[in-house]
């Protein structure tokens, strides 16, 4: 089954609920900010946090993994190359006072996408305020999608574009569903949605006709 925790809004991801005779999945675990919101929706369908099995991360921007930490008996599953790029850029960018410098080695197209200096400061001082690698969870748990494999009906799918890493998720069910993180960001392709820019616009979008 596939359902709903909680929907995608202007500052959190969307997270799914996927349960099968053998396994209860999260994908996405939004921002820390949205923990209690995340536990109310669960409790509304008789679970606790202890009793997901495994978190799924379609890419480590921080309203996508703010609330892994609170699933203390799941594995977390993400890829290796987002954590590794991810990590850099949070790191040299929250530490940077000329973020939108910095940033440019991680979105090269930031210059041509019309972003003002200020508002990339505004982007970065917010993320300061959130972005904590212990909200990811224990990396002991941490299992990298370039080397395991998720359970049985669960397909990764590689869509890159908004990140260079992001995965999709498909599940085998009738009909199937892919879970695609922030690789649609809406239904109507030019839709005005307030999120990241792209690591590669062609890439995203060409993902996104895909």
């Amino acid at each position: 089954m596939v359902e709903p925790l909680l929907e995608g809004s202007a500052h959190s991801s969307a997270c799914t609920l996927l349960t099968s005779r053998t396994h209860r999945v999260l994908v996405d675990s939004g921002l820390s900010l949205e923990e209690r919101a995340l536990v109310k929706a669960l409790h509304a369908r008789g679970l606790e946090p202890s009793d997901i099995d495994l978190v799924i991360n379609t890419h480590l921007h921080v309203d996508h993994c703010g609330n892994n930490v609170m699933f203390s008996r799941a594995t977390i599953f993400m890829s290796r190359d987002e954590w590794q790029w991810e990590t850099a850029f949070y790191d040299e960018v929250l530490a940077s006072s000329t973020p939108e410098r910095v940033a440019l080695r991680f979105y090269p197209e930031l210059l041509s996408s019309g972003l003002k200096t200020r508002t990339i400061r505004n982007v970065a001082r917010m993320a300061r305020l959130v972005w904590d690698r212990e909200r990811l969870g224990p990396e002991d748990r941490f299992r990298w999608l370039e080397t395991s494999s998720p359970p049985s009906g669960l397909e990764i799918v590689q869509t890159p574009g908004h990140t260079p890493f992001h995965i999709s998720i498909r599940v085998a069910a009738t009909p199937p569903v892919i879970i695609a993180g922030d690789a649609i960001l809406a239904e109507n392709s030019d839709a005005k949605v307030r999120t990241m820019i792209p690591h590669s616009r062609a890439q995203f979008l060409t993902t996104r006709d895909a």
